[in-house]
């Protein structure tokens, strides 16, 4: 496809993870793309570690030797000059040093930990300086992506004009025989809570047919420019969990049409930086989502801190999770206080 897209990759001290992903997305995106990794204001040296492995001194892995398309032609900014569109005459110095890539890497650091929509908006605020784009595709750092999963998408969304976000198949990268989701999912607005699609299924084909989704998941997401443009940026005020949900349901509203789009493959780690049930999970998906639930469905508010409870202590303790009833007390808390951010 012809279609140039931006791809953002957010860091945050784990620059392991967002090399491996890099070394994924320059080896197989297949269509005419710039990637822009955008660091949260990692304390582990990311930046220099990533800058380190765009020159080629840096391996993936012990058992690799260095790609080919090595070096990769680099800059680096901070925010408030990434945000008004960088420096394109040294941007354009770059291209007469690329060997096998089509465009030269973007990095941004943010200066501090923005949360995901934070850092996110301020590399979506970058592309939107620029021309001659159509797509941008927001990718978790701790994925790792096939030739066909950037093109697959674009076919996708190239379908259908209506279409403004299109979300992938995610497999588990231990495992990838089986599907972490297929897309995004379905809102239970009743519930405060979101059913996620074809979770923990196996991949023997019948998630291979594409339909219409509530959410595109925020591990792969592509939107056209115009969604941007209509909808708006993601909501900062959610700093972690619910944004890309939230970012779909306005979508929907200005009558846009979510895709999934099941030939967009890829592996996910799934938590690489916030983990999996975690005391800090389980407060930004309560405050959060009671949130998300008072800004689009208000009249299932009072119903929300009672199905949070209930999931808290007898749901966690039948499937022998853990309870975090303190993340529980301490979200609905900060809820109620008016409490957003980090």
């Amino acid at each position: 496809m012809s279609c140039k897209t931006f791809i953002l990759i957010l860091n945050w001290n784990n620059w392991k993870d967002t090399v491996h992903c890099l070394e994924s997305v320059f080896r197989n995106t297949g269509a005419d793309s710039q990637v822009i990794v955008l660091d949260n204001g990692s304390k582990d040296g990311s930046v220099d570690r990533i800058t380190q492995w765009a020159a080629g001194g840096l391996k993936v892995s012990e058992a690799d030797s260095v790609a080919d398309n090595k070096p990769i032609p680099h800059i680096v900014y901070d925010r408030e000059t990434a945000e008004k569109g960088g420096m394109p005459e040294k941007e354009k110095g770059l291209y007469g040093q690329l060997k096998s890539v089509s465009h030269p890497l973007i990095i941004i650091r943010t200066g501090w930990n923005l949360g995901y929509a934070g850092g996110n908006n301020v590399g979506i605020r970058y592309a939107l300086k620029k021309s001659g784009f159509d797509y941008i595709w927001i990718l978790n750092n701790d994925t790792e992506i096939k030739k066909d999963t950037l093109p697959e998408m674009i076919a996708c969304a190239e379908s259908d004009e209506k279409t403004g976000m299109v979300g992938s198949k995610l497999l588990y990268h231990h495992n990838p025989a089986f599907i972490q989701m297929a897309g995004g999912g379905r809102i239970n607005p009743y519930a405060g809570n979101v059913a996620i699609i074809a979770g923990n299924a196996r991949d023997d084909g019948k998630w291979d047919h594409p339909f219409e989704l509530d959410y595109a998941c925020g591990a792969s997401l592509l939107v056209r420019k115009k969604a941007i443009e209509s909808v708006g940026l993601m909501d900062e005020k959610y700093f972690l969990y619910w944004e890309d949900v939230d970012w779909g349901v306005r979508a929907r509203r200005k009558g846009f049409k979510l895709a999934y789009c099941p030939k967009s493959v890829l592996l996910h780690k799934e938590g690489g930086t916030s983990g999996s049930l975690s005391p800090k999970t389980d407060y930004y998906w309560v405050r959060n989502g009671l949130y998300f639930t008072r800004k689009f469905y208000p009249y299932f508010l009072p119903l929300i801190p009672f199905s949070y409870l209930v999931k808290h202590t007898v749901i966690r303790k039948l499937k022998r999770q853990p309870l975090n009833f303190k993340s529980y007390l301490r979200g609905l808390k900060d809820f109620l206080l008016g409490k957003t951010g980090p």
